[in-house]
């Protein structure tokens, strides 16, 4: 069967035309196929453009950052937020899996001092991602503070597009924190960003010891490095 892609009148992104109409369709297409946290408000800022571009390196080589009428981006944007509920067919010569011994549990969907903004089977990780999950919420809710969590892994493992990685449970994405406490996404420049929370939670997941590196583009926060597409979220991997 052949998918008709929702229709735009004109470029989105990267020296497009970016008609408020048409920045909306991309808008609501991308958080529904890539959980990218956008404002559907029809305004193509940087937080729009990054996560256009973030979600085409999954199969791009080179990234531009648009979105045409009746392109590929676009199709497969349709395709995946229409098909998102389900895990996508892996690789087999580079997805982890039943086969490889990979052991994943789901992470709670919410409890004390987290949330979930992810669809359920995108949230399987291993013990040690759970344990710092768990215990990270724990030391935030004894602050009164709270934290979003995003995909993970597919309980079998392989590939979860628009992602490069989140293959075996040791990835996860997180919601920065904001200063009105309320569940919903925020963007570095955000009025409602908050960076002393979001120290917090950065702060409590290092204290766990086995966070290997945490993307994220606060530099004023210690202990996470900057990466393309990290404005609005943070982006957690652990060690081996």
């Amino acid at each position: 069967m052949t998918t008709t892609a929702p229709s735009i009148s004109a470029t989105v992104g990267a020296g497009g035309t970016n008609t408020p109409d048409d920045v909306r369709v991309v808008q609501d297409l991308l958080n529904r196929a890539a959980d990218a946290g956008l404002a559907v408000d029809g305004v193509c800022g940087p937080d729009t453009r990054q996560a256009i571009t973030a979600y085409q390196a999954a199969f791009l080589r080179t990234p531009d950052g648009r979105v045409d009428p009746g392109g590929q981006t676009l199709r497969r944007l349709a395709a995946e937020a229409r098909d998102r509920r389900g895990p996508p067919r892996s690789d087999p010569a580079t997805a982890a899996g039943p086969a490889d011994g990979l052991r994943l549990t789901q992470f709670a969907s919410q409890g004390n001092g987290h949330y979930a903004y992810s669809f359920p089977e995108r949230q399987y990780g291993t013990d040690t991602m759970l344990q710092l999950l768990t215990s990270t919420a724990a030391t935030l809710h004894q602050g009164g503070l709270e934290f979003g969590v995003g995909d993970i892994s597919f309980q079998q493992g392989g590939q979860m597009p628009p992602h490069t990685t989140h293959r075996a449970g040791r990835h996860v994405d997180l919601r920065p924190l904001r200063t009105d406490n309320a569940r919903g996404p925020v963007s570095l420049g955000d009025s409602r960003y908050s960076r002393e929370g979001t120290r917090t939670l950065v702060e409590a997941l290092l204290a766990q010891g086995s966070v290997r590196r945490i993307l994220f583009n606060d530099a004023e926060i210690a202990g996470v490095r900057h990466f393309a597409g990290h404005d609005n979220h943070l982006h957690v991997e652990l060690g081996q």
